[in-house]
């Protein structure tokens, strides 16, 4: 049997973890000293009041001990493992994981590097399961994941770009680039990185660019949101507008993306 292990930024409820069969690793974040770890969607107390009444705010990847405990418990089971990580160019989580892998030092255990996050991670893990359900191997599946992230494309937009600033993930971002004027920057994930995509002035113009982003043949578009479910609601009606035929959910994302991103963050992903 394989077990898919995925970080907590998959941002699933737990209902789903135990209908996919994924087991979350927690990611940690850390507000005014005090340490808190992010688990499923639906599992993190009241962290956006945390968030908005407090600027101490940091995060930290997930470290080797919790993957090497999750990876040796479903060896000892006589399970292979597959862990899903979100981009290693947005955290160290991979590297953790991948330390693990190689202490334990077998075959049984694959780490991947998804180069997304979020609902881009949360799409892969669904194909991830498909394939485990259908009977393909760790050395089947891989290749085929490798190939579908690169289908998976994230864009989304923020109120304030200074906490992503200074959490350093911003790629290839002119230093201009902000939130004055009612100017909210686009940006997108290409190839694990966080790089510009243009600027949208007020919340109309910012959703429709959104919107127009989406292709005519997608099938599965994801919405993402903290604190701002009414402009979800409204780039989901506006995309299901533009392409009658795509399935749209409305996702929560949860406490370590809102630390870098703030909660007034719109995200956009699909495949």
């Amino acid at each position: 049997m394989i077990t898919l292990i995925v970080d907590s930024t998959v941002y699933i409820t737990k209902k789903e973890a135990s209908d996919l069969n994924i087991r979350i690793a927690p990611v940690t974040y850390y507000v005014k000293g005090q340490v808190y770890h992010e688990i499923y969607s639906d599992c993190n107390g009241d962290f956006i009041n945390l968030l908005k009444t407090n600027q101490e705010c940091k995060t930290s990847q997930t470290n080797v001990a919790t993957f090497l405990s999750a990876f040796e418990e479903e060896i000892r089971k006589g399970n292979q493992v597959l862990c899903l990580t979100l981009s290693s160019r947005l955290s160290g989580t991979y590297s953790s994981a991948s330390i693990a892998a190689r202490e334990l030092n077998t075959p049984n255990i694959i780490v991947v590097d998804s180069l997304l996050t979020a609902g881009g991670l949360f799409l892969l893990a669904k194909e991830a399961v498909k394939m485990i359900n259908s009977g393909l191997s760790l050395e089947e599946i891989v290749p085929k994941l490798e190939k579908i992230r690169n289908e998976i494309m994230i864009t989304f937009t923020v109120d304030d770009i200074m906490p992503l600033r200074r959490s350093g993930r911003l790629g290839i971002v002119r230093q201009s680039v902000g939130t004055i004027l009612n100017n909210k920057p686009i940006l997108k994930i290409v190839e694990g990185s966080v790089i510009h995509d243009g600027t949208a002035r007020g919340k109309s113009e910012q959703l429709k660019k959104l919107s127009n982003k989406v292709p005519q043949n997608a099938q599965s578009v994801i919405i993402h949101y903290i604190n701002d479910y009414s402009t979800a609601q409204k780039l989901a009606q506006a995309i299901k507008d533009n392409i009658p035929s795509v399935n749209v959910s409305i996702r929560l994302l949860g406490p370590v993306l809102g630390v870098h991103l703030g909660v007034g963050v719109i995200g956009l992903v699909w495949k």
